[in-house]
């Protein structure tokens, strides 16, 4: 990657400023909630090469989101009573949203000698649905695809160019995204590359790419002290369950009941790139125009193989997709300049109208079966009739707003769409988020609160929330309660008590669940 220059730190500043709106919004279960507890674990006496959840071995990632999440914490955890731990957690994830949004921005405006290009991509992957929540997630994913998109533009200049510069920072990239994610980081890139060597016949190129003896050693260099870390502290069954449960049986089955229909992404792809689905549309009409530049070829193959890939997973998450937004967003500032008619911008009516609507209409919201939905739902729309007033007039406003950036008779589709972005983003994380945080996190997060002050033992019966242990600041073993302790229990699993007449007190009750305490034992 070239040097940042002063243009590019005030971008980056500025985009940093804008990830952290948001994040101040209490922590999503699962996935937030388990990297943040994994790394709060790793702080209070872990081993440095593996983590664990709730005490448990937690095989599912490798090390380096957990590192960073850990040294987010240890720098600015003292901030926590000003600035709201969360932001805390989320950071390294926000920072690497912007610099993934800066790289692509630099390399768009790189090849295509205007830097204006380049502020709009950047600014679109910042306002994008789908990067725009990732980049706020306290997850691996940000991080992921901030070197995917190094990987992209760095083996694009080899193949423009080839320079064993290069070639040793796409090993960098490639040990740092194993680090981050295991073989996906490898997979996508190695694969979209032969393909393009095989396509273009430059066999001469790849081979030039693996004959570096310093590239192979700066990889083993990297791995090699988290692997025999790993192993030293988790022995053979971190490598069972990490390569073959979350990642071949990722691919050959269905985790957690997540996808497993081909078309998915055909669908979900334009939901994931609002506001600037219609850009894709564009592409995909000049495709052939594309394919003759190897760059561009290079990032068609990318993005094919991408979507090939993960339509035929047997999980399938909407996130997958955000694994393609290197070259594609690159090839939005290709096809930007030939594009007027304001038809390309219509996608970004789509979400403030979604949210207009489910202000005006929750009533209709179909009720969902299970008891844990449906009060989910009940606490959801509850939440948006207290609310109603303004929400209603955020909503009305931004719908208003989008139209009329649609409709603004001298603005180019540039304008435009970057004002349908600006939309999309105060909808997203000024309200969307906060909202369902506030109704599905919100009272975990005030429940453990309360078994925190009150310095009690609990327990845990049929309910999967880390972000409890997280606030509590210990962990909340699975297991049969004894008398005198707290158990977080599944609504399902509160008839049992009552069956066995065992009295309970209600401490804290959210969707799904209760936080009960249970009577001490009797002294004789």
């Amino acid at each position: 990657m070239i040097a940042l220059d002063k243009l590019d730190w005030r971008l980056f500043l500025c985009l940093l400023a804008l990830g952290l709106v948001g994040t101040w919004v209490p922590l999503f279960d699962l996935d937030e909630g388990a990297f943040l507890e994994a790394t709060r674990e790793l702080l209070s006496g872990g081993h440095w090469a593996a983590t664990t959840l709730d005490g448990e071995p937690r095989y599912d990632k490798p090390i380096l989101s957990y590192w960073l999440q850990a040294l987010s914490l240890k720098a600015f955890g003292w901030l926590s009573p000003v600035i709201p731990v969360e932001m805390i957690g989320r950071l390294p994830s926000v920072t690497a949203g912007a610099l993934w949004a800066v790289v692509l921005g630099r390399f768009s405006a790189e090849i295509s000698k205007k830097p204006v290009l380049g502020v709009f991509v950047a600014f679109a992957l910042a306002t994008t649905l789908g990067t725009l929540v990732i980049a706020r997630a306290a997850t691996a994913d940000a991080i992921l695809n901030l070197w995917l998109a190094l990987l992209f533009t760095d083996i694009a200049r080899y193949i423009q160019k080839p320079r064993d510069s290069i070639r040793l920072r796409v090993f960098l990239w490639l040990g740092l995204g194993i680090l981050t994610k295991g073989p996906v980081a490898v997979l996508i890139p190695a694969g979209a590359f032969f393909l393009w060597v095989l396509v273009s016949n430059q066999w001469h190129v790849l081979w030039q790419a693996l004959a570096s003896w310093r590239a192979w050693v700066l990889l083993a260099a990297l791995l090699t002290p988290w692997l025999l870390g790993v192993y030293d502290a988790q022995g053979i069954a971190f490598f069972e369950n990490f390569i073959v449960h979350h990642n071949i049986e990722r691919f050959s089955g269905n985790l957690h009941g997540h996808g497993g229909y081909p078309l998915y992404y055909v669908f979900v792809m334009p939901l994931v790139l609002l506001p600037y689905s219609g850009l894709v549309l564009a592409i995909l009409w000049r495709i052939r125009e594309f394919w003759t530049c190897p760059v561009n070829r290079f990032g068609l193959i990318w993005i094919g193989f991408v979507v090939f890939l993960v339509s035929f997973s047997g999980t399938q998450l909407p996130h997958y997709i955000l694994y393609s937004t290197a070259p594609l967003f690159v090839l939005y500032a290709r096809i930007l300049p030939s594009l007027s008619s304001r038809v390309w911008a219509l996608p970004g009516l789509f979400i403030p109208a979604l949210i207009l609507g489910l202000s005006l209409l929750d009533q209709w919201i179909p009720e969902p079966n299970h008891l844990r939905d449906q009060e989910q739902l009940l606490l959801l729309v509850q939440l948006i009739n207290h609310w109603w007033l303004p929400l209603t007039f955020s909503a009305v406003s931004l719908s208003l707003l989008s139209i009329v950036a649609l409709l603004i008779p001298w603005w180019s589709l540039s304008q435009r769409l970057v004002a349908l972005g600006g939309v999309q983003f105060a909808c997203i994380a000024l309200i969307v988020l906060p909202i369902l945080s506030e109704a599905r996190q919100r009272p975990i997060k005030e429940a453990a609160l309360i078994a925190k002050e009150a310095q009690a033992d609990v327990v845990s019966q049929g309910v999967r929330m880390p972000s409890f242990s997280f606030y509590r600041g210990a962990i909340t073993l699975e297991k049969t309660p004894i008398q005198g302790q707290w158990v977080l229990i599944s609504v399902s699993r509160i008839h049992e008590l009552k069956a066995l007449q065992i009295p309970f007190e209600v401490k804290a009750a959210g969707a799904g669940w209760r936080l009960i305490a249970l009577p001490e034992p009797e002294v004789i």
